[in-house]
C-alpha cells in the first residue's frame, strides 16, 4: 500500500512537473513574442491607427482608462510629456486633437506686426510654427517638458536662429525672464487644467501682459471630469473665469 501511495505521489509529482514545464514553455514563448520587434511594430501601428483615425483619440483614452496604470501614465504625460512610449502617444494625440484648435485660437488673436505673442504649453510646436507666418510678430513659447522643448526647437529652428522665437522652460505661475507688460497676446490650448496654483498662474500672466492685451484659451472641461484630481487640478469653467476676473482681466467671457 505504501508503495502504491508512493507511486501515486510520484506520478502526481511527475504530472505537476510536466504541467509546470508546459506553463514555463508557454510563458517563455509569450515573453519572446512580446519582446520581438515585430510585435512592438504591430503595437505601435495599432496605436498610430487609433490616434490618427476619426474618433480614434477618444477610443484610445477610453481604452487606457480601463487600466489604472495606463490611465495614470496617460494623464501624467498629458500634463508633462516625457520621452517614454506613452509620451510619444501623447505627442501624437496632441498633434491630432490640439493643432486645429491652436491654429483657430491664433487666428482669433489676430497677431499684428509689433506684437509679442506667448503660447503656453506649446507641445510639439505647431502653434509656434503658425505664429512665424505672421510678419513682424515676436514669439515666446512656454512649456515645462524637456521632450516638447526638443521637438519644438527642431520644428522652429529657423525662427529661433532669427531671434523671432524664445523658448522658456518654466511653469506658468513663475514666468522667469519675462518682463512686466511685455506680452501683447497669450494663447493656450488644453493646458489650464494643470496650472497649480490657478490663481497664481493667472496673476502671473496678467503681470507680463501689456495693458489692453488679450488672453485666449480653450479647454474641454466636460471631458476631463473623471480624470485624476491630483493631475487635472482645475476642472471648472466658472473657476477659471473667476480667477481671470480676480487677477484684473476685463471683458471675461466664454
Amino acid at each position: 500500500a505504501m508503495g502504491g501511495t508512493h507511486n501515486a505521489d510520484s506520478s502526481s509529482r511527475g504530472r505537476s512537473g510536466s504541467d509546470k514545464g508546459k506553463r514555463q514553455s508557454w510563458t517563455n514563448r509569450v515573453l519572446r513574442l512580446a519582446s520581438s520587434k515585430w510585435t512592438m511594430c504591430a503595437v505601435v501601428a495599432l496605436v498610430a491607427y487609433h490616434l490618427t483615425t476619426p474618433g480614434g483619440q477618444v477610443r484610445m483614452i477610453q481604452l487606457t482608462n480601463r487600466f489604472d496604470f495606463l490611465s495614470k501614465s496617460l494623464q501624467t504625460n498629458l500634463s508633462h510629456p516625457s520621452s517614454s512610449l506613452m509620451g510619444w502617444i501623447v505627442h501624437v494625440l496632441m498633434l491630432n486633437t490640439n493643432t486645429a484648435s491652436v491654429l483657430d485660437l491664433i487666428s482669433r488673436a489676430d497677431p499684428q506686426p509689433g506684437d509679442t505673442v506667448m503660447e503656453v504649453c506649446f507641445g510639439g510646436g505647431k502653434g509656434l510654427e503658425e505664429l512665424l507666418l505672421y510678419d513682424g510678430v515676436h514669439i515666446t513659447g512656454v512649456d515645462i517638458s524637456d521632450e516638447m522643448h526638443s521637438k519644438a526647437a527642431k520644428l522652429v529652428s529657423d525662427g529661433i536662429q532669427q531671434q523671432r522665437i524664445t523658448l522658456r522652460k518654466t511653469p506658468v505661475h513663475k514666468l522667469e525672464g519675462v518682463a512686466n507688460d511685455s506680452i501683447s497676446k497669450v494663447v493656450s490650448m488644453n493646458c489650464v487644467y494643470f496650472w497649480n496654483p490657478l490663481d497664481g498662474s493667472i496673476a502671473e500672466l496678467f503681470r507680463v501682459m501689456k495693458p489692453g492685451g488679450r488672453f485666449m484659451t480653450g479647454a474641454k472641461f466636460s471631458f476631463i471630469q473623471k480624470f485624476d484630481d491630483e493631475i487635472f487640478r482645475n476642472k471648472s469653467l466658472e473657476g477659471l473665469l473667476q480667477s481671470l476676473k480676480d487677477a484684473g482681466f476685463v471683458d471675461v467671457g466664454s
